[in-house]
């Protein structure tokens, strides 16, 4: 049976079955860009015959979400981002931001994680990338109106302590990956959106690998340890008689520690459509 990270398919998701209902796994681009769509046929089919939609995070409270995220991703007791960061990295933050046109000032009071987040988030904006246009939010506003009945993997507190728990080695490491990042950062996700929409799996586990080989703590904290976390639910779902779609990033999908290399050890059948 191919490999996850073989492009046996023609769209970014996986069709899991055994003995009970059918479950469709569908890698998600989180941020994409509003002339991505209509999606192919192929997905919006696997949507229409699901009962159940699952998604990493409930989407109708991140409002609140974001609140709980930039509360917990503030400096406390007078401490800035230049003093926590350093020199080296507050010079070469300082520098992208410089060239972006943007004063490095307004992240002097965030925690280095959230100054990461900021930055990461403001560029993608500035590239026309939205996560409004996202495979989540699309499929999830989409179900709402259906009146399919919509899960989550985990709950929004979980997911602002992703970063929030960042230890202060952690957080600085998470910044350093960004800023080091930032200038390829739209190109490879101009890629993305592309090998995405033909089921290049073998590339976005390539793209997995490269991002997070210096820095195994937080591949084990944001990918591997979560798609562990998902299984019993995973597996709930597929012992069930209604069948179901599951939203997750694209990374949590693919490679020996993706959700459907985890799956096809267990016996299911798991193939790319």
């Amino acid at each position: 049976m191919a490999a996850a990270g073989e492009n046996d398919g023609s769209v970014f998701m996986w069709k899991a079955q055994k003995d009970g209902a059918v479950v469709h796994l569908l890698g998600s681009v989180h941020a994409l860009k509003e002339d991505s769509y209509p999606l192919p046929a192929v997905i919006e089919a696997a949507f229409d015959r699901s009962d159940v939609v699952v998604f990493e995070v409930d989407l109708d409270e991140m409002t609140s979400a974001a609140l709980e995220m930039l509360a917990a991703g503030s400096l406390e007791d007078g401490q800035t981002l230049e003093q926590v960061a350093g020199p080296v990295i507050w010079s070469d933050f300082s520098q992208k931001m410089d060239a972006a046109g943007m004063p490095s000032g307004m992240f002097q009071f965030m925690k280095p994680w959230m100054a990461a987040l900021t930055l990461a988030s403001l560029e993608l904006e500035r590239a026309g990338y939205s996560p409004a246009a996202g495979i989540d939010t699309h499929f999830s506003d989409r179900a709402k109106e259906a009146g399919k009945e919509r899960m989550a993997l985990e709950t929004v507190d979980f997911q602002v302590g992703l970063f929030a728990d960042l230890t202060p080695e952690e957080s600085l490491a998470f910044l350093e990956y960004t800023v080091a990042d930032l200038e390829t950062m739209i190109p490879v996700l101009d890629e993305l959106a592309a090998k995405w929409l033909v089921g290049d799996a073998g590339f976005v586990e390539a793209m997995m690998g490269d991002e997070f080989e210096d820095y195994p703590e937080l591949y084990e904290k944001l990918i591997s340890g979560r798609n562990r976390s998902w299984m019993p639910a995973i597996e709930g779902l597929l012992a069930g008689d209604r069948d179901a779609m599951v939203v997750v990033g694209g990374m949590h999908l693919v490679g020996d520690d993706g959700i459907v290399e985890m799956l096809r050890e267990k016996g299911y059948s798991v193939t790319q459509q």
